[in-house]
């Protein structure tokens, strides 16, 4: 695993709580560049210095990204190309949610889910794109949903978001293939996150860990690395007691 990231540029979107911060953890023992990126500057640099406590060997770059805006994402992008260079890696992995009846589904709270969830990794993907197909090289991990693939009701917003994801990655990876470059959909049950609200508590021991997921996101690091000539193209990990 070493020798696969050493070095390597790592973007990871939403990457100050939940599943993304722990994807850090686990990356931040490699000798790596850690592209941080979150609409929360302040809490991004929060835990980048909580993560100096503890042993690691990353560099680690921060961004301020608001992935609803596209002329944000590119002039972040900017940013990134000139302090860090290209990633080689890029992890879809921000995302919002809001449960809500079809109904009560506000337009507004309907456009920020698939702006954040849709419309914004489409055009971080853009934005990487271009040197990984140059390169003949680069793994796109998207944090999908298992709400992408199975209905569920007060999530028709989110759904909707997680299933445009699924979709158009499903598209690109036939499209990228032939450049060497992987496309890997990680689509998780119910996981103890903030995204849950108040709702987390009371459900937080049927559901899966956010480090449950990281690990995954490692395991598809590391079979990169094993297999260059094969790719992982679905995951899907639920809680033990199954759906909530």
């Amino acid at each position: 695993m070493e020798n696969y990231i050493s070095n390597k540029n790592i973007w990871i979107t939403g990457a100050s709580s939940g599943i993304g911060f722990e994807i850090v953890r686990e990356l931040a023992q490699f000798h790596t560049n850690l592209i941080l990126s979150a609409r929360n500057f302040d809490k991004i640099t929060q835990k980048i210095a909580s993560l100096f406590t503890e042993k690691n060997n990353a560099n680690f770059f921060a961004f301020p990204l608001d992935l609803r805006d596209e002329e944000n994402i590119e002039d972040s992008f900017v940013s990134i190309y000139s302090e860090v260079g290209y990633p080689d890696v890029l992890i879809n992995n921000a995302g919002v949610f809001k449960a809500n009846s079809f109904l009560k589904t506000s337009y507004e709270e309907f456009k920020s889910m698939v702006d954040t969830n849709l419309c914004g990794a489409f055009v971080a993907t853009k934005c990487v794109l271009p040197k990984m197909i140059e390169n003949k090289n680069g793994l796109i991990i998207n944090i999908s949903s298992v709400t992408a693939e199975k209905a569920f009701p007060y999530c028709a917003a989110y759904s909707a978001s997680k299933s445009g994801l699924l979709a158009m990655m499903r598209s690109l990876r036939e499209e990228v293939r032939q450049y060497g470059i992987k496309v890997v959909n990680i689509s998780p049950g119910a996981t103890a996150t903030e995204l849950w609200g108040n709702k987390l508590d009371e459900n937080r021991e049927k559901m899966s860990m956010p480090n449950d997921i990281a690990k995954l996101v490692m395991y598809v690091l590391e079979m990169s690395r094993l297999s260059p000539q094969s790719m992982i193209e679905e995951i899907t990990i639920r809680p033990q007691l199954g759906d909530l």
